[in-house]
C-alpha cells in the first residue's frame, strides 16, 4: 500500500467534509479549531464528527492537521501549530519525560488494536523464542510485545527485536527479514493474505488497550475553554452515533481509513466507544509504561517518573457534560 497516496486521498476526504458544513452555515459564527491526527480505524467518532457535520452544528469551523503519527501530533499542538490533536496515552507518557507541554482532556475510545502477524512456525507466543520481531518504537506496538514476553516467561534477549516503520513491515515479513510483526490494520490482515505465504495473526486478548485522547496544551486550555468545551459535545454525539449506527459507521471509518469494509468491521467490533476521562485510571496506566520506558532505555538514563495528573484534566469534559 502507498502510504503516501492514502494520506493524500484521506485528506481529501476530510477537507471535502468541511467544506460541505461550512456551505450551509456563517463561516463568521463559526469558531475555528485546528486538529492535528494521523488517519488510524481507531479514531472513527472523530471521521464521524467530520462526515456527519457535528462540528458545524456545535458551532466550530474544523481545520484539519494532517500528521504521520502520534509523536509529530504532540509536537504540533505542544508548538501551538494545532489547536487539539488526538492521539494516545502511550505518546503522552513518553513525551511527559522531555515536559512536553499538553494535557489529555477526554478520550473517545479504548480499543485492543496491537497484534502480532507472523510465520507459521509461530504457532503461539511460546514459540518466539530466536525470533526475529519487528515493533515500532517508543509506541504501543512495542510495549505491547514486552507485556507479551513477560506473559510467556520470556526475556527480551529471547528475541531480535527489529525497529521498523509500519511501512516496512509487511515487505520485511514478506522477504523474510523478519518473522513477524506488531501493529494495527490493515497491515494485519494484509499479512495474513499474502499469496503463497503461510502468515497468520496471533491475538492475544486483554493484554492491553489504547485511549484514543483528545490532548491540548495549556494556552490553549486557558484561552479557549469555550471552544473546547464545544469540541467535546460535538465528539461526544459523534460516539453515540457511533454506537447507535454500525453500518453507517463503518462505512466512514473504512472510507476515511481507507480500509476494506471487512476489515474496518472487524476492527470497530472490539471498539468501546465513549467520551470519557478517568483520571486515576489514566494515570496508574502511564506510570505503568513510564517505568517500562526507563527499563528499555527509552527514556534517558536517570529519568524519573513524571506527576502524570499533571497531563490530565478532566474538567472542560465536566463542562462540556454540564452545559
Amino acid at each position: 500500500m502507498d502510504m503516501n497516496i492514502t494520506r493524500r486521498h484521506a485528506t481529501a476526504l476530510l477537507m471535502a467534509a468541511l467544506g460541505g458544513g461550512l456551505r450551509s452555515a456563517h463561516a463568521e459564527d463559526l469558531a475555528p479549531l485546528r486538529i492535528a491526527h494521523d488517519l488510524p480505524i481507531a479514531w472513527l467518532p472523530l471521521y464521524v464528527a467530520y462526515e456527519r457535520k457535528l462540528w458545524q452544528s456545535d458551532g466550530i469551523s474544523a481545520t484539519t492537521i494532517p500528521s504521520p503519527h502520534g509523536t509529530a501530533t504532540l509536537i504540533s499542538v505542544a508548538g501551538g501549530a494545532a489547536d487539539i490533536g488526538v492521539s494516545t496515552d502511550m505518546s503522552v507518557c513518553v513525551g511527559a519525560f522531555s515536559k512536553t507541554a499538553v494535557k489529555i482532556i477526554a478520550s473517545f475510545n479504548q480499543v485492543e488494536n496491537m497484534e502480532l502477524a507472523c510465520t507459521s512456525a509461530i504457532q503461539s507466543p511460546a514459540d518466539l523464542k530466536g525470533k526475529r520481531i519487528a515493533v515500532v518504537q517508543a509506541n504501543p506496538s512495542q510495549y505491547y510485545f514486552s507485556l507479551l514476553l513477560k506473559k510467556y516467561n520470556l526475556a527480551p534477549t529471547d528475541v531480535s527485536l527489529v525497529r521498523l516503520g509500519p511501512a516496512e513491515m509487511l515487505s520485511a515479513l514478506n522477504g523474510g527479514s523478519i518473522d513477524g510483526f506488531v501493529w494495527q490494520e490493515p497491515f494485519l490482515t494484509q499479512a495474513a493474505k499474502i499469496e503463497g505465504k503461510k502468515f497468520h495473526r496471533l491475538r492475544e486478548p486483554g493484554l492491553n488497550k489504547i485511549f484514543a485522547s483528545i490532548i491540548v496544551n495549556e494556552k490553549t486550555l486557558r484561552e479557549r475553554r469555550p471552544v473546547l468545551v464545544k469540541a467535546l459535545r460535538a465528539l461526544d454525539q459523534a460516539c453515540a452515533f457511533t454506537r447507535s449506527n454500525a453500518a453507517e459507521s463503518i462505512r466512514i471509518g473504512a472510507q476515511f481509513s481507507q480500509m476494506d469494509p471487512a476489515v474496518a468491521a472487524d476492527a470497530i467490533s472490539r471498539m468501546e466507544i465513549g467520551l470519557s476521562l478517568d483520571a486515576p485510571v489514566m494515570k496508574a496506566k502511564m506510570i505503568d509504561q513510564a517505568n517500562w520506558a526507563i527499563a528499555e532505555g527509552i527514556a534517558r538514563p536517570g529519568s524519573v517518573v513524571p506527576d502524570y495528573m499533571d497531563y490530565l484534566d478532566p474538567t472542560v469534559l465536566a463542562d462540556a457534560r454540564r452545559s
